[in-house]
């Protein structure tokens, strides 16, 4: 059992340090990076009733703060708050 010990100890170790590298690099990555557009803005484009905004602008902004998830549907999301109320995103509308 004396000889097995150091040996738990230091896989132990080993496992501990790379759960600690992993967590580090995600919390480093962001989940939901924004792509950018040839210029290198920064862009979020979210989808509401089929329709896409680039709220990039509106992030830092948000009354509720930044809870948008670039590239998905937001439409729940959206009317849960917003209602139907579309008028207050159209200046955000991409063409």
């Amino acid at each position: 059992m004396t000889k097995i010990l150091p040996k738990i100890v230091f896989y132990a170790l080993i496992v501990g340090v790379a759960i600690t590298g992993a967590l580090l690099y995600i919390k480093i990555r962001p989940a939901n990076q924004q792509p950018t557009t040839n210029n290198q803005q920064p862009i979020c484009i979210i989808t509401i009733d089929g329709q896409k905004y680039d709220v990039e602008s509106l992030r830092s902004t948000h009354t509720g703060g930044d809870i948008f998830q670039c590239d998905t549907d937001m439409s729940a999301a959206f009317h849960r708050k917003h209602d139907d109320n579309l008028q207050m995103i159209q200046k955000y509308l991409v063409q």
